[in-house]
């Protein structure tokens, strides 16, 4: 019994030691601050996430030459079709935004795209209005954690 005890936590410590394990590392956003600016398409939820995220001091001296512009803000549904049902039996759903990042004399104009595909076969039609809530939140901290990159890829 001591000896498989003891078999088992040695592989399990290989296991853990092999996976390479590093302390979680915070992205460090505190040295510069964003001016930020959105469409009338942006919805509230993606404005209050990137708001929380970019401008923590709004008097610092260093947001004047700090821009982000948000616009262009789509969200498209595609169902798939497949076998005898007459119902969906996957959705995909995606997002885009357009962005313009301008930090001192450097610009970058790009469009992010964040797209999950999730199965659709839901007999209560609340459960699945409620799926589709959910599934558009993943994908909107989605399309923040992709916007933090490419901040993070302009401040290099």
């Amino acid at each position: 019994m001591k000896i498989k005890y003891f078999l088992f936590l040695l592989s399990l410590i290989l296991v853990v030691s092999a996976c390479s394990t590093n302390q979680f590392q915070k992205l460090d956003l505190d040295d510069s601050y964003y001016q930020l600016t959105f469409g009338k398409s942006v919805p509230l939820e993606l404005k209050q996430q990137a708001i929380s995220v970019f401008t923590k001091n709004q008097q610092s001296p260093s947001i004047q030459n700090n821009n982000i512009e948000i616009n262009n803000y789509r969200s498209k549904q595609y169902d798939v079709y497949a076998g005898n049902a007459l119902r969906a039996l996957e959705t995909e759903m995606s997002i885009s935004i357009a962005i313009k990042i301008k930090k001192n004399n450097k610009i970058i104009e790009k469009t992010i795209v964040s797209t999950k595909r999730f199965s659709a076969i839901e007999l209560n039609p609340l459960a699945e209005k409620e799926m589709f809530k959910f599934i558009e939140e993943q994908l909107i901290n989605d399309l923040i954690d992709k916007l933090i990159i490419e901040v993070n890829l302009i401040d290099m």
